[in-house]
């Protein structure tokens, strides 16, 4: 633990310096970072009747370069530690090709989570290769997402690939990315029976069509397609059945005011379904058919009761057969709330309490998983 100390002080240093140059001398550097620290605690009754429970501090410090090459070409690179008071684990910095866990990096572990190029001919189009980030989260005040979000809360993930987007006139953006998967795994959250030893599952594709632009109380819609050919081991096996996986999320939030205070109401909702599913047998959810493909989320948010103070209720149910989100279990409902202090522009203030339950009965369990869990965090942007 204290080689783990040792390396998060050696961080926040470093990052500190970065934020004393932030300004350089000309327009052709950028430097930006952040720290990220915070309390978190899991209490779980497990499967076979037992009790556990954990707590620990977690430390996640970020800190990059961006360097304008010409007008229309810039680049980028940052490393990304996350540390914990929990020892299991030591400092360990290492240009992964895939995460080593199912969240990310482990604790302990640190890498570079962005090192790309990026061309930009005018203000509509704009194409990064190399190693970036991603996000495709439904808006509100406890943001998540059911297919595609690198590095929420204090996890490290990326995508090594290329990302193209066009932004029209209208509002509405298209992505496209076609993301490298190493025969070790993915480098973002794929939980099994995914699995990336095929040949034919080494490039996965994703298509987006978004509009953030206000049109009368709703303020988010869109529509997101994941495509992993091969990638799929429909019996849970490495020798049984190999299929493609196919995904369909769309999203849509709506904001309204509430009162004459500054006080909004906005609700959201995103719903998924995964028309290629693992069988029951290979969930562990039944000996017959294929495992459920739908996953739900909604959240009522409450933004600025008073001014930078909201809070948020998240309602979430995702079937065994839905294995893309970074912030879902499949096979799991959550309930959760959220009260984000928004400080400044650079500092946040998170508190949650949530609850995750196994949604149908696990082969073989005397009872269901129930975890509850929660945090305060601070976050500050530099």
């Amino acid at each position: 633990m204290r080689r783990q100390i040792t390396v998060a002080i050696f961080a926040l240093t470093a990052i500190n310096g970065v934020a004393a140059t932030k300004q350089p001398t000309d327009n052709s550097v950028k430097f930006s970072g952040d720290v990220r620290v915070g309390y978190f605690s899991n209490d779980r009754d497990d499967r076979n009747g037992s009790h556990d429970t954990t707590d620990e501090f977690r430390l996640r410090v970020r800190a990059g370069a961006g360097f304008k090459l010409t007008n229309t070409l810039s680049a980028k690179a940052r490393f990304a530690g996350r540390y914990s008071t929990d020892d299991r684990n030591h400092p360990h910095f290492e240009l992964f090709k895939a995460i080593p866990a199912g969240d990310g990096l482990r604790r302990g572990d640190s890498t570079l989570d962005e090192l790309y190029l990026a061309y930009q001919p005018d203000a509509n189009w704009k194409i990064k290769l190399g190693r970036f980030q991603t996000k495709f989260e439904l808006d509100g005040v406890a943001k998540k997402s059911l297919d595609r979000a690198n590095s929420g809360n204090t996890d490290i993930t990326w995508v090594d690939g290329v990302h193209a987007q066009y932004k029209a006139s209208n509002g509405w953006k298209v992505h496209a990315i076609l993301q490298h998967n190493s025969d070790e795994g993915s480098t973002e959250v794929r939980r099994g029976p995914l699995n990336f030893s095929e040949d034919g599952s080494r490039v996965s594709a994703f298509f987006a069509l978004e509009n953030k632009q206000k049109w009368g109380p709703v303020v988010q819609r869109a529509i997101d397609v994941t495509y992993l050919p091969d990638a799929l081991r429909v019996d849970g096996t490495a020798s049984g059945r190999i299929d493609d996986y196919w995904a369909l999320v769309g999203r849509a939030s709506a904001k309204w005011p509430l009162g004459h205070s500054g006080m909004k109401f906005q609700l959201s909702g995103e719903l998924g379904y995964a028309a290629n599913r693992q069988t029951r047998q290979a969930a562990r959810t039944g000996n017959s058919g294929k495992a459920g493909g739908t996953a739900t989320q909604i959240s009522f948010n409450f933004v600025d009761i008073i001014p930078k103070h909201s809070v948020a209720l998240v309602l979430g149910r995702v079937e065994a057969g839905w294995l893309l989100s970074p912030d879902f279990r499949n096979n799991n409902t959550l309930i959760e709330t959220r009260y984000v202090w928004k400080m400044d522009k650079k500092s946040k203030l998170a508190i949650r309490l949530r609850q995750r339950e196994d949604l149908d009965d696990i082969n073989g369990a005397q009872e269901d998983r129930v975890d509850t869990d929660f945090y305060v965090r601070y976050t500050h942007k530099f």
